[in-house]
């Protein structure tokens, strides 16, 4: 048998955090969302983004930030309520992300790889959430216009979430 060392392989540098979600990846979380909530997307291009397209076209009601735009997560938090923090964020800076997400206190759903789960840095901060599972892996988009998919992603990826799903693991099918 030959071994995987994709993972190995892959990057997981400032330069490679930006790709973008298929509408595969989006759909599974429509049957968590309350649609009477509002969903902060803080990755996310209005025009640019699938979970901004999906919710609105789902009737959920979404705010769009990006650091391009000056909104930068770390910084950055919308004054409009929000109730829902929902996004494929950078993976090179997840542990960052982890503990802004846990001092804003809010359900989230980040998308994030499989290996995300064990790590002594975010141990605190993921001991208390939740996982959305799927049966492959999702190949992101390269560019902007969603035409180029990066082949052969080395790892899986999961929702790690919390206070969002009703369970702790949950094993979604990906139909597509």
């Amino acid at each position: 048998m030959p071994l995987n060392v994709g993972y190995l392989r892959s990057k997981t540098d400032k330069a490679s955090d930006e790709v973008y979600t298929p509408e595969i990846a989006v759909l599974p979380l429509l049957k968590y969302i309350d649609k009477s909530k509002t969903v902060w997307c803080p990755f996310d291009l209005e025009g640019q983004s699938k979970y901004i397209e999906v919710f609105k076209k789902n009737g959920i009601k979404t705010i769009a930030s990006h650091i391009d735009t000056g909104q930068n997560f770390f910084e950055y938090e919308p004054e409009e309520e929000y109730d829902y923090i929902i996004s494929n964020p950078p993976f090179s800076i997840k542990d960052m992300i982890l503990k802004r997400l846990d001092e804003l206190n809010k359900p989230f759903a980040m998308l994030l790889p499989l290996p995300t789960l064990q790590g002594q840095k975010r141990f605190d901060y993921l001991k208390n959430c939740q996982a959305l599972i799927f049966n492959k892996r999702i190949n992101f988009y390269k560019d902007k216009e969603m035409k180029q998919v990066q082949q052969g992603v080395s790892f899986a990826s999961i929702y790690i979430c919390k206070d969002f799903l009703p369970e702790k693991l949950i094993f979604e099918e990906l139909n597509q």
